[in-house]
């Protein structure tokens, strides 16, 4: 429902066709409806509810007291730190019904971020994502900055190190500036940074995080099944001094065990029925599964 309504005559089966994964998606104007419910006020009873709040300023995190209050984040704010809160549709009744919605659209874990940024300044720098963001932009404005990611194409939140490389990018950059009420769209892996530029008021945004499946879950939903299968219970070839050539001949062994697993997971793989079968595993897994769907530092 809540995705519909950002995309506006665009269709989401156009959107998934077009843009989901692959490029950069922007709108003006259709997430007006949003725009009331991202606010300083959302802000303060996050913190009053003790939501999982962090502070930033140009890439370093603070490193006193958190802000615990609207009047706090204020005094942070005023010395120009950005306000984040992670999670917030654990704590507020609208954002989970939104979270709620976009699971139903992917059927993937969700979870909404509340950004607060001073005016003419950013609170992180270059970084990528493991998950495609929906940025809603609520109040002030934001000039985002994107690249596709060439250095960790298809990241997996275990392959996401701690140096991204920035500086080893090559690919062009796009720049899109949102208002309140546009909204902007971020495939997972793509570079991103944003700049709240120097209005009188700090920019408010929602980043709603998806993590979509990726190949490597399949890997995951056949290994039980794996577990009723002769070939992949057999033992190994004796890796010691044990073995009867004394380990001498425990690489070609391994290489024709190999083989004959390669020709089993391949016929399994094939198998017509698989693809139904995985849909409704995955259908079946509880899609509000709580993902941080940000690296620890480096956050939109």
């Amino acid at each position: 429902m809540f995705l519909q309504k950002l995309l506006g005559d665009v269709s989401k089966q156009q959107f998934s066709a077009e843009y989901l994964h692959r490029l950069p998606f922007a709108q003006a104007s259709t997430a007006g409806e949003f725009s009331s419910w991202a606010s300083w006020e959302l802000l303060g009873r996050l913190l009053e509810r003790h939501a999982d709040a962090m502070v930033v300023r140009q890439g370093a995190r603070w490193s006193g007291e958190l802000p615990a209050n609207l009047h706090q984040a204020h005094q942070l704010c005023d010395e120009g730190w950005t306000i984040l809160v992670r999670h917030a549709e654990q704590h507020d009744h609208q954002l989970k019904n939104i979270a709620e919605s976009f699971q139903a659209d992917f059927h993937a874990p969700v979870n909404i971020h509340l950004y607060v940024t001073p005016a003419g300044t950013h609170g992180f720098s270059w970084h990528y994502d493991a998950e495609d963001v929906f940025i809603v932009q609520t109040t002030g404005r934001k000039e985002y900055s994107l690249r596709k990611n060439t250095v960790n194409p298809w990241p997996l939140v275990e392959t996401i190190p701690a140096d991204m490389r920035y500086e080893r990018e090559l690919m062009p950059m796009m720049r899109v500036e949102l208002r309140a009420g546009d909204w902007l769209y971020i495939p997972c892996g793509y570079w991103h940074k944003a700049d709240a530029l120097p209005d009188d008021e700090a920019a408010i945004s929602l980043a709603i995080g998806v993590m979509a499946p990726s190949a490597i879950d399949l890997l995951e939903f056949l290994r039980p099944r794996l577990l009723s299968s002769l070939l992949w219970r057999q033992r190994l070839p004796t890796l010691g001094d044990a073995s009867p050539e004394g380990g001498k001949d425990v690489d070609r062994q391994l290489q024709d065990v190999c083989a004959m697993l390669a020709d089993e997971l391949a016929r399994i793989l094939r198998n017509e029925h698989l693809p139904q079968q995985f849909l409704e595993w995955q259908r079946q897994r509880p899609a509000a599964a709580s993902v941080d769907p940000l690296p620890e530092t480096p956050e939109c």
